[in-house]
């Protein structure tokens, strides 16, 4: 009897031992490649902006942000809008220049019936999104805006 239930007990650490799962290594900060995504990079080469306007949106909870970005004469210009579900909204405009894969940018904005608001902002380039810094560290996954290439019309 004693030697079945000594049997049963190895057989089932055996088992139990090959079917744990291995540990799958940490994903990168940020991926090189996506399938989903197609082919990303972090190359600040293949963040241009120019004369024409480009736009994105971002999304946490219940918050919403859009962003539109255009270059001109080697300073960065735009608006910022930030839709806040339980607090008040801001709209403004955005000035600064680009610094590797950084946008330092000032916002200038309107709150609560006051304008002439300003707060420093940057903006990360990864993998062809924006994310934007808070502190010295980029936004991340439902912690932070992270800026998606969206259409001007939804602007």
């Amino acid at each position: 009897m004693k030697n079945k239930l000594f049997t049963g007990f190895v057989a089932l650490l055996s088992l139990a031992a090959c079917n744990q799962n291995q540990k799958k290594d940490a994903p990168a900060e940020y991926p090189v490649n996506d399938p989903q995504l197609g082919n990303v990079t972090t190359d600040t080469s293949a963040f241009k902006l120019s004369n024409d306007e480009q736009c994105f949106m971002a999304h946490l909870k219940k918050d919403s942000a859009f962003l539109s970005l255009r270059e001109e004469n080697g300073e960065i210009k735009g608006k910022l809008w930030y839709k806040f579900a339980e607090k008040d909204n801001s709209k403004g405009d955005l000035t600064g220049k680009l610094d590797k894969d950084t946008l330092k940018l000032n916002y200038t904005f309107a709150s609560e019936g006051v304008k002439g608001n300003e707060m420093p902002i940057k903006l990360s380039y990864k993998n062809g999104n924006l994310y934007e810094v808070y502190g010295d560290k980029p936004a991340e996954e439902g912690k932070g805006f992270i800026y998606v290439k969206s259409d001007c019309r939804n602007f």
